[in-house]
């Protein structure tokens, strides 16, 4: 591999983006940029800082940015990349990320949607090795989604191929009615009795989990996944249905 592939560069460094930092400082010679001054934490990571300008010229870049911040971005560091840069976005849904990449990247550019399934507070508890990552290619990107996973592999993840559709079809009955049922609870402000038991402790321990990230991220989710309306619909239904039953007469 020559010096200049061993190069990647990371847009946004949150709490997801310091991770992916974390997992491919060993692997490349990383360079971080954000649209905040996070150069302290570039350093105690001990990665490179730099503009978002000169991160757009690396041969590799991961794009850790929130799913509604993909265009801007897109639009930013178009005019810098390389003509075979290869660009992997993380964001929890897939797409529309994808769409927006094959809008705005020129042509010969190389794009894969990447969605972790773990973040950073199941990292910490549980480590990374094993946990599963899907790895989304459009169609004449399969090369690169292959550079993907065995790069995956190299830090102990399990990649698993999908596209964009099934992925968010996927998603919107899993991830996305968790997030919501989280949020919802803790706005009705439901917390676990004294009296509880275990499991009831585990269901609302989980669900807080969820509860805890961020606003924009449980916004993004249910906006711009197109299935997500669907099974929220039904899951509504259900409750009042099992509410109008248990209510009614014997």
């Amino acid at each position: 591999m020559t010096p200049a592939l061993n190069e990647a560069g990371i847009i946004g460094l949150g709490r997801c983006g310091q991770l992916a930092a974390q997992l491919l400082r060993d692997h490349y010679r990383l360079t971080v940029a954000d649209v905040r001054d996070r150069s302290a934490e570039a350093a105690s990571l001990g990665v490179a800082w730099d503009t978002l300008e000169s991160v757009a010229a690396k041969p590799r870049i991961l794009l850790a940015v929130p799913i509604r911040a993909i265009p801007n971005v897109l639009n930013q560091i178009t005019p810098h990349l390389t003509g075979d840069a290869l660009i992997v976005d993380v964001c929890s849904v897939k797409s529309r990320p994808m769409e927006w990449m094959a809008e705005h990247l020129p042509a010969g550019v190389q794009f894969v949607g990447t969605h972790p399934l773990f973040g950073p507070d199941s990292a910490s508890e549980q480590g990374v090795e094993g946990q599963r990552i899907v790895v989304c290619a459009s169609r004449g990107q399969e090369a690169a989604a292959d550079q993907v996973c065995e790069v995956a592999r190299q830090l102990g993840l399990e990649p698993i191929l999908s596209t964009p559709d099934e992925h968010d079809r996927q998603m919107a009955r899993s991830q996305a009615v968790v997030f919501l049922l989280g949020r919802a609870m803790r706005m009705a402000g439901l917390e676990p009795a004294q009296l509880g038991t275990p499991s009831e402790r585990q269901v609302y321990s989980a669900l807080d989990l969820v509860a805890g990230d961020t606003h924009e991220l449980y916004e993004d989710i249910l906006r711009h996944n197109p299935y997500v309306p669907e099974p929220v619909r039904a899951l509504c239904a259900a409750m009042l249905s099992e509410i109008d039953r248990c209510a009614g007469d014997e």
